[in-house]
């Protein structure tokens, strides 16, 4: 069974989960010219092929094929010679660069618990001195839709992430709740913590 997601990567016309996210916006503002992005589990490109747009050098890795050609897509559309994307399993990922900023939106709660940990243990390591480190999460706070049940692994606990970057500045922490509904029609309600990093 594939995630209802998967439909969306296959339009032209619009990102699966919308525009790119405030916090990804503003934080791109900080960064200097030609700074390195990587964007683990892309989707379909959202925040990848925005930030390649203003001129950043960016890797985005995701195991949707669909996902990843829409990207390579925009990319050639686009002519983005600093965008690379390649279909990849996050868990068996070698991070390859030291990095500016790092991006993880909405992917361990698809990942065991014990995986995404040691994913946020590379990207801390893998994040230069003064680099930023976003990410966003689903919690526990609320249960999972039923339609996402099936895809749910490891969900993060409430203010989890804040403690796993105790040792570093938070710039910016959100724990929320919010709804929405897709093409499926089926409303979700999601408990979720937004945080942005910097190491020190």
């Amino acid at each position: 069974m594939k995630p209802f997601w998967e439909k969306d990567y296959l339009a032209d016309t619009h990102y699966a989960f919308g525009n790119p996210s405030d916090e990804v916006v503003e934080w791109a503002k900080t960064l200097q010219a030609g700074a390195r992005i990587l964007d683990i589990g892309c989707g379909d490109g959202r925040h990848a092929v925005y930030l390649a747009q203003l001129g950043f050098e960016v890797e985005a890795i995701d195991i949707s094929e669909a996902g990843i050609a829409k990207i390579n897509k925009y990319k050639a559309l686009h002519q983005l010679h600093n965008l690379q994307a390649i279909v990849q399993d996050v868990t068996t990922y070698k991070f390859k660069h030291s990095y500016d900023c790092i991006i993880s939106h909405g992917l361990f709660h698809f990942l065991e618990r014990e995986a995404w940990h040691s994913i946020i243990h590379s990207m801390q390591i893998h994040t230069k001195t003064q680099g930023i480190n976003i990410i966003t999460v689903f919690t526990d706070e609320v249960d999972i839709p039923d339609d996402l049940a099936p895809f749910v692994k490891g969900i993060c606990k409430e203010g989890e992430i804040k403690d796993l970057y105790h040792s570093w500045s938070i710039q910016y922490y959100r724990s929320y709740q919010f709804e929405d509904q897709h093409d499926n029609n089926i409303k979700h309600c999601h408990s979720a913590n937004k945080l942005v990093a910097v190491r020190r």
